[in-house]
């Protein structure tokens, strides 16, 4: 694949998170060691990755220090405002149906004499013809699966009825236990937004109202130019113990163009497989064992988010949790180019930011409301420095 590919497919971070687990030699490797190993596919990103991405922030001390030390921190799904956010999903009604199929196969079909006691071979057929859901066209003339399972219940006695209801419940139980351990992957995410830097990102006054604290926090700007150039390992890994500094600076640029993806905005969730869900197996500790499918199927569902939700404009940069944890959540990412102070950011918040931005040689502006149109115009801080120095240089007490 190249990176030509690439660009006419819009859903290229797909077929690019299949490719790296399909090399994956070892199926217990995580997605970075995979493509630690396999450079070319992280160097196809190269001609991809947006100039420039946008972080908006609360005016909190956390997020000051991170912005001053140059990290970004990397959250907890479960912290996200959307609790369909990196949540694998699964046909709950499909798997039901698979149960009961199931269920009559293992225990047989009775005669018609016996149906209070047991499933008909016409009623198993009844089941397995059943259409799930909504359906259109000539689907849509069979009948639905739950009004034929609950109809067929009403006709059994009051003992089989309760024996179906517990083994369905049974399953259930375990599916649910199988889909939690799937959820609570260990895996961190930072959120960024691609925004035009000159047509779209001041017209985005939601964002500033939804993730900086209704206009008083800030928002960084970072430039992206220096991952856009390949990447080759010069240091071994053994080397981190006598070079720590320049292994991991090396390390810590091919982990972020790896890991960075925008996010597919669409209707459907990622759903895992019936097949895949029944050859789930769990190692002593009560983890699901490592699987590269399953994998692959995981960190897709971090890349796709409700369509409502897309003039987020979203990318993420997806990291391992083992990773995140060596640097306790906070990955360097030294990219900030220019800080923008919302409208509404009170002194110390500007001041704090200021002398930050001078520190680290990021440029630091206010932005302001247009007088005539619902969008942010920014404003040079020289004229907040000269009214603030010449309100210090004035007496209070005269």
């Amino acid at each position: 694949m190249t990176t030509n590919l690439y660009k006419i497919n819009s859903k290229w971070q797909k077929k690019f998170i299949t490719m790296i687990f399909n090399k994956a030699k070892n199926k217990e490797k995580s997605f970075l060691r995979i493509a630690f190993e396999n450079l070319d596919l992280i160097n196809e990103k190269s001609d991809i990755l947006p100039q420039y991405l946008f972080k908006y922030y609360s005016p909190t001390s956390e997020n000051i220090l991170d912005i001053q030390n140059q990290k970004v921190w990397l959250s907890n799904p479960k912290s996200f405002n959307d609790p369909f956010d990196c949540k694998i999903g699964y046909d709950n009604e499909k798997f039901d149906k698979n149960m009961l199929l199931q269920f009559i196969t293992k225990n047989g079909c009775v005669e018609e004499q016996d149906k209070s006691d047991g499933f008909t071979i016409e009623e198993k057929w009844r089941i397995y013809n059943s259409r799930l859901g909504m359906s259109l066209g000539y689907f849509s003339r069979k009948e639905e699966y739950s009004t034929a399972r609950d109809l067929m219940l009403l006709s059994k006695s009051d003992k089989f009825r309760e024996t179906v209801y517990d083994f369905l419940n049974e399953k259930e139980t375990e599916l649910d236990t199988k889909i939690s351990k799937l959820r609570d992957v260990d895996i961190r995410v930072a959120c960024f937004s691609e925004f035009d830097k000159y047509n779209e990102f001041f017209k985005k006054i939601v964002m500033w109202s939804h993730y900086a604290d209704n206009h008083k926090g800030f928002c960084v700007e970072y430039d992206l130019e220096l991952l856009k150039k390949d990447i080759q390992f010069s240091l071994k890994d053994y080397e981190f113990y006598y070079n720590k500094s320049e292994y991991l600076l090396e390390k810590n640029v091919a982990l972020i163009k790896a890991g960075l993806f925008p996010v597919e905005y669409t209707c459907n969730r990622i759903n895992i497989p019936i097949t895949k869900l029944k050859k789930f197996e769990f190692d002593s500790l009560g983890n699901i064992n490592n699987n590269c499918k399953i994998n692959e199927l995981i960190y897709k569902t971090f890349i796709v988010k409700s369509a409502n939700w897309n003039y987020e404009k979203e990318w993420r940069l997806i990291i391992d949790g083992k990773i995140s944890s060596f640097y306790d959540n906070k990955l360097p990412f030294p990219y900030a180019k220019k800080i923008y102070l919302g409208c509404k950011a009170n002194t110390e918040l500007i001041d704090s930011l200021i002398e930050i931005g001078k520190r680290i040689g990021v440029e630091v502006v206010l932005l302001k409301m247009d007088s005539k149109k619902f969008i942010l115009e920014e404003s040079s801080t020289s004229s907040y420095n000269f009214t603030r120095e010449n309100k210090q240089s004035r007496n209070p007490f005269d």
